[in-house]
């Protein structure tokens, strides 16, 4: 056997969770970031943001498609949508294959989305360059402080929210009455919400529990994540407080049917009811 490399993820104080590195193709540090892809057999490209795998080529399917496909299905007639963390594409990819869309699209390092371009299209597939997706340069939180646009949808698509990093603020509560202001009557905010791993869930509920602070009709949703060894939460807001994601599989598979375009490969009815079902210990 060859005397292969090993990216070496600290998960908490008492978990390492290793990874063999086959090639590392992408080593550098950006102004805000250091940003590396490496190569490992089971998941193939491996995307790494500060020392933390934030997806990978096989399986990062499940976690976009969990991301995007709810909330765009859950809204009366999703439209225009705000992208916060435009990163590697792959959340622009899912929401294109809606046919009316119009997508608003911020990153606040530019070396991301060149890379990406560069390296993984197996994410984008394209989608930095759609005329439906208009890509801008910003910190999140001065873009939504300071846009006079309403949108029907908000996806925050961010690193974890570890101090001293751009993304913190974007979990606090002030960071989520700017977002409830510039959502229309329908609105509906979405982001990813940490791991939900049994002994970590103080950290998606610590996300929780700012959301509610001002989207009150809000929930969990987790899935497991194989590349992440975790099962990994999402939240999701209503600004209508009258809306519940407990649909009818069938309402949703119809919905399905009628607005997407492309194959998915992770979420349908079966799989949406599975996303809000949780575990007592979550819900208590």
């Amino acid at each position: 056997m060859k005397n292969y490399r090993w990216y070496v993820d600290t998960v908490a104080e008492d978990q390492l969770h290793c990874y063999m590195v086959e090639e590392v193709l992408v080593d550098i540090v950006s102004y805000y970031q250091k940003i590396q892809i490496i190569k490992n057999p089971t998941y193939g490209k491996c995307l790494i943001i500060d020392g933390k795998i934030q997806s990978a080529e096989k399986d990062e399917f499940i976690y976009h498609e969990a991301l995007i496909h709810p909330s765009m299905i859950l809204h009366p007639n999703p439209y225009k949508i705000l992208v916060v963390g435009a990163g590697e594409g792959a959340t622009l990819r899912e929401l294109l294959k809606y046919n009316y869309v119009e997508i608003v699209a911020i990153e606040i390092d530019p070396e991301v989305v060149e890379f990406s371009e560069k390296y993984l299209w197996e994410w984008h597939q394209g989608s930095f360059k759609s005329e439906k997706v208009k890509l801008i340069f910003q910190d999140g939180w001065e873009f939504v402080k300071n846009t006079t646009d309403k949108f029907d949808i908000v996806v925050l698509d961010l690193p974890e929210p570890y101090p001293d990093t751009p993304a913190y603020r974007l979990y606090l509560p002030e960071f989520y009455f700017l977002v409830w202001n510039i959502l229309d009557d329908n609105g509906i905010l979405v982001t990813q919400g940490d791991t939900t791993q049994l002994g970590q869930e103080y950290r998606h509920f610590w996300i929780r529990d700012n959301l509610k602070k001002v989207f009150s009709n809000s929930y969990s949703y987790q899935t497991f994540i194989p590349s992440f060894d975790s099962n990994w939460g999402f939240l999701i807001g209503f600004k209508d407080k009258s809306v519940s994601p407990f649909l009818q599989k069938d309402e949703i598979d119809k919905r399905i049917k009628e607005r997407i375009h492309g194959e998915l490969k992770f979420y349908d009815g079966d799989t949406h009811l599975s996303l809000f079902y949780i575990p007592k210990y979550l819900r208590s």
